[in-house]
């Protein structure tokens, strides 16, 4: 289970129900629960970071401090899952932006910084995360069309940077 399904309720309801669980769980102090609900945000945090930061030990650094961080704040989760992507993106684009980002990083990371902030973390989402446009726009507090025009303006960016 990933947390791009686990954000998608209405697709896979019984397994957002089962995060919306955990989530009560965790918060009310159980640890396996806590455990759990990292297990299912942990991938998608850390492909997040290695996006952002490149595959180095600073990705998988920010990575497990993102998870760190949400596991301290268990109480102030959401009790939706379609907001849990939301609450996880707004700490770990903090912690990501902390990280100074050295010149020259190979791949997309390397590639981003042509792009705006916005343009960047819609790529991001999109394409390193695989979030849906719905998903992204929950994410970014946005609409499903605004990161559609965001991301076409993107990768026609990236096109004429090439």
């Amino acid at each position: 289970m990933t947390l791009t399904a686990v954000a998608t309720g209405d697709r896979v309801g019984a397994e957002a129900q089962q995060v919306t669980g955990l989530l009560a769980a965790a918060a009310a102090g159980d640890r396996v629960a806590g455990y759990r609900l990292m297990a299912v945000v942990r991938p998608a945090v850390l492909r997040y970071c290695r996006a952002r930061l490149g595959s180095g030990d600073a990705a998988t650094e920010v990575a497990r401090r993102v998870c760190r961080t949400v596991g301290a704040t268990l109480a102030e989760l959401p009790c939706s899952a379609s907001d849990v992507h939301a609450f996880v993106h707004r700490i770990a684009v903090e912690l990501v932006d902390d990280v100074p980002v050295p010149d020259g990083l190979p791949g997309m990371a390397g590639m981003l910084g042509v792009l705006s902030p916005a343009q960047r973390e819609v790529l991001v989402l999109r394409v390193a995360v695989g979030l849906s446009a719905e998903e992204t726009a929950a994410a970014l507090g946005s609409t499903p069309e605004a990161v559609r025009h965001t991301q076409h303006h993107a990768l026609d960016r990236l096109r004429s940077a090439a």
